[in-house]
């Protein structure tokens, strides 16, 4: 569809069950979950393990066919843990895995299909048992990690730095920096003094609840309940 058809009140219906879903399915699996925290097709938010934490504000994204999964490891010798920090974002497709540690700052955005390990989940040799080596991750605030790139143990990626696209990172990233390639290099450097619109402001300047529902009412504004079936049974050209 080329817009969303629903009523507004539609939308508010759909909206109050998936704040249902996240507070009786996914806040139990979560250490911690802050206030403000948006869970989009929570159904397709996959947690598993112990040690994972959310902070304000957080938004998740899962899709059917590009589920989000968190999971964290948990032997006599390993046991990891997965922190997310205050206003990120984690889109359709990522997977966070963890068997030692990783920490996601704030306002740090998570493109679809991202991975973040701190392990390598088997050994070069000794292949029957998992998690192999591992060391612990850092992604520092207002990272963004772009589509289908991955974060490999023992890595920090630096305060403003972007990875870019299907890049692999195995070392560190210093901050402000962009990085691409497998295995990913300093293609250019930011200016630490121009920090744009980033997450962690827009949530200091605007009441989030009020500013969504005022972008959804206008969005919405008009559709009936009959035009949003009609949508469904028989589209018209250009809907």
């Amino acid at each position: 569809m080329r817009r969303d058809h629903r009523p507004y009140w539609l939308h508010r219906i759909t909206r109050a069950y998936e704040f249902f879903y996240v507070r009786r399915f996914i806040a139990p699996q979560l250490d911690a979950m802050g206030q403000g925290c948006r869970f989009g097709g929570p159904r397709h938010v996959h947690l598993s393990g112990p040690n994972i934490s959310f902070g304000d504000d957080v938004h998740s994204l899962g899709l059917a066919d590009r589920p989000v999964r968190l999971a964290v490891w948990r032997d006599p010798e390993h046991v990891g843990s997965i922190k997310v920090g205050d206003c990120s974002i984690i889109n359709p497709g990522v997977r966070v895995t963890s068997a030692e540690g990783i920490e996601i700052g704030r306002g740090c955005m998570l493109a679809m299909d991202a991975y973040v390990t701190d392990a390598d989940w088997h050994g070069i040799d000794d292949r029957a048992l998992p998690p192999g080596t591992t060391g612990r991750v850092t992604l520092e605030d207002n990272v963004w990690i772009a589509d289908g790139a991955m974060v490999a143990k023992g890595v920090t990626v630096g305060e403003n730095s972007i990875v870019g696209a299907r890049s692999v990172v195995t070392r560190d990233v210093p901050p402000n920096s962009v990085v691409a390639g497998a295995p990913a290099r300093v293609v250019s450097e930011l200016d630490p003094d121009a920090r744009g619109f980033t997450r962690s402001v827009l949530f200091a300047l605007v009441n989030y609840d009020e500013f969504e529902q005022s972008q959804k009412r206008g969005e919405l504004e008009g559709n009936s309940l009959w035009g949003w079936l009609r949508s469904l049974i028989g589209p018209r050209r250009r809907e």
